[in-house]
């Protein structure tokens, strides 16, 4: 009975040091591997992990440039979350996050479906999509702002069509649908690539059947194609949602947040306080308030995605 109880104690402690050992191996096998990754991990720490968690903490200081920091608590964000400039900037990036998030992943989806098929000039019209991805934000807001400036082509042509000159930048409302605008058409093509790679794995054989029991080109496309594409929209959404939160560069360079305020946004309201007016803690918590929200909007996501598959 003695030995029966030994027996079965010293199973379950062979395993594990058999697994301990198990593990130790496979730590010694990695080593060339973690010395391979050692420059990305040594860059992820130094630019990202440290910058992120002194930003954290930098959000519970009362901290400038010309004094030491002091610890304040909660205060940073007591005065965030009553401070009228940073809702107005909140709700104008969610404003422009709904429409963006909207457009970058409805209207890629339906040129991917268009550029799938047998079109002619079908590789032309592939890399016309694609160029304004591969130019920069400062190019293309810089080019928008001409173009519908006070003297710009876009008056011209509504100067032509027989009606009056539009004050674009200086109305607040129009301000923002040309930024959604602009950011919708900029970023048109990368989103219609990814969604041109997924319906490359889309089985052709059930397009056939499909076919065959009399389902018209779009019925298969609507039935088969998105269906597949699923995972990958659940991707482009979240990509989309985390993009659209951190809007800066479009306003930035065409509007400067103005006029009064109504382009600016949670980034842009950052900048302000973190490098113009040189509030380091402040400016740290905007940033806290920033990256929790955009978890909290992911997971979100993510559950929303699981609901739907179910």
């Amino acid at each position: 009975m003695h030995d029966a109880q030994t027996t079965a104690i010293g199973v379950p402690i062979g395993r594990a040091a058999q697994r301990r050992g198990t593990f130790g191996d496979t730590l010694r096998r990695s080593q060339p591997a973690y010395v391979l990754l050692s420059p990305y991990l040594i860059l992820f720490v130094v630019i990202l992990a440290y910058p992120l968690l002194a930003s954290i903490y930098l959000s519970f200081f009362d901290a400038t440039l010309n004094r030491a920091p002091t610890f304040v608590g909660a205060g940073n964000f007591v005065t965030l979350f009553t401070d009228p400039e940073f809702h107005t900037a909140l709700r104008n990036t969610v404003f422009f996050a709904v429409f963006a998030v909207l457009g970058e992943t409805v209207l890629p989806l339906v040129m991917a479906l268009a550029m799938n098929e047998r079109l002619p000039f079908r590789l032309l019209f592939r890399t016309a999509f694609f160029l304004p991805v591969v130019t920069s934000w400062v190019v293309v807001s810089l080019i928008w702002s001409m173009l519908f400036a006070q003297q710009g082509f876009a008056n011209s042509l509504v100067q032509a069509l027989g009606f009056s000159p539009q004050p674009f930048f200086s109305n607040g409302g129009q301000a923002m649908w040309i930024i959604i605008a602009v950011s919708i058409w900029k970023n048109l093509g990368y989103y219609m690539v990814i969604y041109l790679a997924a319906l490359q794995g889309v089985p052709q054989d059930l397009y056939e059947a499909a076919a065959v029991d009399g389902a018209t080109r779009l019925r298969q496309l609507w039935h088969i194609a998105v269906p597949a594409l699923r995972p990958v929209i659940y991707f482009v959404v979240t990509i989309s949602i985390i993009t659209s939160m951190q809007l800066f560069t479009q306003p930035f360079i065409m509007t400067n947040g103005g006029p009064l305020n109504a382009t600016i946004s949670v980034v842009q309201l950052l900048y302000r306080h973190a490098f113009v007016q040189l509030e380091f803690g402040y400016g740290s918590a905007i940033a806290t308030f920033l990256l929790v929200l955009l978890v909290v909007l992911a997971l979100v996501n993510k559950r929303v995605h699981d609901l739907i598959v179910q």
